[in-house]
C-alpha cells in the first residue's frame, strides 16, 4: 500500500512554539540547527513574520507537548528563540507518510545536506519504516542507487568525518569514494591520514581533505588530483551550483530546474564577460 499523503492541505493552527517537539524520526541533527546556522531564518521570521507553516501532527496523551513537528525543525527553532507563535499545518500522518512529506519538502527547497539525507535514510530502516531499501526508494520517490549512496555516510567512520571541519561539506560522491576506500586496503592509511588532518589548524576547505584522504600513496605530500568538485550555496546555505575542475575544463553544473530561458542569458553574458573582459552589455548587443 502506498504511503503517500494526499495532497491536500490541513488546517492552519497558531502554536505555543514551546509547547511543540520535534518528531523523532526527522532528519534534522538538532545539535546543528543553532543561533548562528538559522541567522537568516531569524532575521527573515523577525523581518516578515513567519512566510511557510511547518508540518505537524497533534498528539494525545502527552502531558507536555501538543503538536509534533514533521517539516520545519528551523522554524520551530526560530519560533522559540524570537518567542513568537508558530504557524502549524495540521495533518494526519504514518510515520511512513510524513517520511514521505519530508522527502517532498526537501525536494523543493534542498536545503538538507547529504549527510543528514544519509544518516535519515538509515534510521528509518534501522525503525523497520520500510522492509528494504528499494520499497524505502520507492515510497520516497528517490532512486534505489541514491538510497544506497547516501547510506554510505551513515557507515564512515567517526575519524573520516572528523578529518572535515563539518560533515557536512562532504559531498555524495566523497562519501562512496570514502566508503569504498575504508572497505579495502586502504583502510589503515586513510585512518593515519584522517588523524593527521585533524591536528591542522585551520581544517583546510573540503575539497583539499578529500583529495588529500584519498591521493595515491606517496602522492599526498605533493598534493592531490586536482579533478575535483565543489559546491556553491546560496545566503540560505541551499546549493546553487557545482563546479567541478576536470583534467582539461572546468564544469558549472547548474539544476534544470533553476535556469530558465532569461538566466540561461544572462549568465552566457556574465561568463563571456569575465573571460574577455568585455561589458555584458557590449556581448548582448553582438548577439542580437
Amino acid at each position: 500500500m502506498s504511503a503517500r499523503p494526499a495532497r491536500d492541505c490541513g488546517p492552519l493552527v497558531t502554536a505555543d512554539p514551546f509547547r511543540c517537539r520535534i518528531w523523532t524520526l526527522n532528519e534534522r541533527i538538532e545539535d546543528d540547527v543553532t543561533e548562528a546556522s538559522c541567522r537568516a531564518e531569524i532575521d527573515s521570521f523577525a523581518r516578515d513574520g513567519q512566510i511557510i507553516p511547518v508540518i505537524g501532527r497533534m498528539l494525545v496523551g502527552d502531558p507536555d507537548f501538543d503538536i509534533e513537528v514533521i517539516c520545519g525543525t528551523r522554524r520551530l527553532f526560530v519560533a522559540r528563540q524570537l518567542k513568537v507563535a508558530l504557524q502549524v499545518e495540521i495533518r494526519e500522518l504514518t510515520d511512513r507518510q510524513a517520511a514521505v512529506a519530508v522527502e517532498a519538502e526537501n525536494t523543493l527547497r534542498k536545503q538538507a545536506s547529504a549527510y543528514e539525507r544519509g544518516l535519515w535514510l538509515a534510521k528509518l530502516l534501522r525503525r523497520n519504516l520500510f522492509g528494504s531499501q528499494e520499497e524505502m526508494a520507492r515510497e520516497l520517490a528517490i532512486t534505489p542507487t541514491q538510497v544506497s549512496r547516501l547510506l554510505k555516510f551513515a557507515e564512515l567512520p567517526a575519524v573520516i568525518l572528523g578529518a572535515f571541519a563539518t560533515p557536512h561539506d562532504i559531498l555524495e560522491s566523497w562519501a562512496v569514494e570514502l566508503h569504498k576506500a575504508w572497505s579495502d586496503d586502504r583502510r589503515r592509511m586513510l585512518a593515519e591520514r584522517a588523524r593527521a588532518v585533524q591536528q591542522r589548524m585551520p581544517r583546510p576547505p573540503a575539497v583539499s581533505v578529500y583529495e588529500l584522504l584519498l591521493a595515491e600513496r606517496g602522492a599526498a605530500g605533493r598534493g592531490a588530483r586536482r579533478s575535483t568538485s565543489r559546491v556553491v550555496k546560496g545566503p540560505a546555505g541551499e546549493p546553487l551550483l557545482r563546479i567541478e575542475r576536470q583534467r582539461r575544463d572546468v564544469v558549472l553544473r547548474i539544476p534544470n530546474a533553476r535556469l530558465d530561458e532569461r538566466l540561461e542569458q544572462a549568465l552566457t553574458q556574465a561568463v563571456v564577460a569575465v573571460l574577455t573582459g568585455r561589458d555584458c552589455g557590449e556581448y548582448a548587443a553582438r548577439a542580437r
